[in-house]
């Protein structure tokens, strides 16, 4: 099979959705299938996959750091209607995924897309000139529009399928968590003497943007208190993004620098060992769609504190592999303070938790995402056998 993959998140920017093409792109090829990538040029980046093609790019003030790529396209466009392609599958609604979109329905050729983002959670992110509900209902229609326009739709959690449902999308949707990663074989306190941390810490965890809607500073007002009750804890805030700042200088205001270690971005295979190194895993996010790190976090055999909203409750079974609470201080204060006093607790949920390890294996996975590629070629076959008719 030849796949073309388009989307506007990817190497080099590192997020659920760029982690996941990469894994797809990988396990794909592994197969003996051809995969072309499409995605946005980022400036001074060089691809070691030889079938990766980079759009022509701009960027915008309000996040410095993610080029949008232009629709406008004709050399890779020439290219591409020469390469026989057998399925286009789309990662945004967006300009790439229009330009992926686009090209598919005019060579005639299969055309699947994942539903990654809650987008609505993110009009915040919209200049305050512009009316709110004017870009919801705009953004609104133009989701419908393009998610009817394709063979077949994927979601990483069931909370998207029903969004899309909600706007009126009447297309086959198949919920597919994204995979996780095997982790490296190695000991929770290794990973912790490689990380520098000391064995007689208790350890709380999250991984993510450090982002206005992913909620973190929940967790900075809930610190000092969950030290009261457990003098020993101490949180890792793991990743990039644009409140970084905001949130050391609200860390410092607040004198959490004792208990609170931000380590901005770190290599992937860093990652793991954090979460191989911690006790508990805390996720504040209400607007994730899936929250592949919570995925990731369960099959490191992590027990999860996660806030009541989006698709991080479904991520956790809804309190089997977790628990969920209300996005509030007070309500990740008392969970935290329950697992640390309650071990036989605790070590079920992580127990349950490590199974996501066999559930969410990569070829387990890939294997659904190939089963949609079939059905949407099917279906587009018999789709253009009527047109004929």
């Amino acid at each position: 099979m030849k796949v073309a993959i388009f989307s506007e998140s990817y190497l080099p920017y590192l997020n659920g959705v760029s982690i996941s093409i990469r894994i797809l792109h990988e396990e794909l090829t592994r197969r003996g299938h051809e995969v072309w990538i499409y995605a946005p040029r980022f400036k001074g980046y060089q691809d070691p996959y030889p079938t990766v093609r980079r759009l022509p790019s701009f960027y915008t003030p309000f996040e410095p750091d993610y080029p949008i790529a232009w629709l406008f396209a004709p050399k890779l466009w020439r290219e591409f209607r020469t390469q026989g392609f057998d399925v286009v599958h789309t990662h945004t609604p967006f300009f790439t995924g229009m330009a992926g979109a686009s090209w598919a329905r005019r060579l005639k050729i299969p055309l699947v897309s994942t539903y990654h983002t809650l987008y609505e959670e993110y009009l915040h992110y919209v200049p305050r000139i512009v009316p709110k509900n004017l870009v919801r209902r705009v953004l609104r229609w133009h989701l419908r529009r393009y998610y009817e326009g394709v063979d077949a739709v994927m979601t990483p959690s069931e909370i998207g399928a029903e969004v899309l449902r909600k706007y009126g999308v009447r297309k086959p949707i198949t919920p597919i968590r994204n995979p996780v990663l095997p982790f490296p074989e190695i000991s929770k306190a290794e990973a912790r003497a490689r990380l520098g941390i000391p064995e007689d810490i208790w350890m709380l965890l999250y991984v993510g943007r450090m982002a206005p809607e992913k909620n973190v500073s929940v967790l900075l007002h809930a610190m000092p208190h969950i030290v009261r009750g457990c003098p020993n804890a101490r949180l890792w805030l793991v990743g990039p993004g644009p409140a970084l700042d905001a949130l050391k200088a609200q860390a410092e205001a607040m004198n959490l620098n004792e208990w609170v270690h931000f380590t901005g971005p770190v290599p992937r295979d860093e990652v793991s060992l954090y979460l191989l190194a911690a006790d508990l895993f805390v996720f504040p996010s209400v607007t994730e769609s899936q929250g592949l790190v919570l995925d990731e976090a369960q099959a490191a055999g992590l027990p999860c504190i996660v806030a009541n909203g989006g698709g991080a409750p479904e991520a956790v079974d809804y309190g089997q592999t977790g628990l969920v609470v209300e996005p509030t201080p007070e309500a990740f204060v008392e969970a935290v303070l329950y697992l640390t006093r309650h071990a036989d607790e605790r070590e079920a949920l992580r127990q349950k938790a490590i199974r996501k390890r066999e559930l969410l294996s990569v070829p387990s996975v890939v294997d659904r995402i190939i089963g949609v590629y079939q059905s949407a070629i099917a279906l587009h076959a018999r789709g253009e056998s009527a047109r004929v008719g």
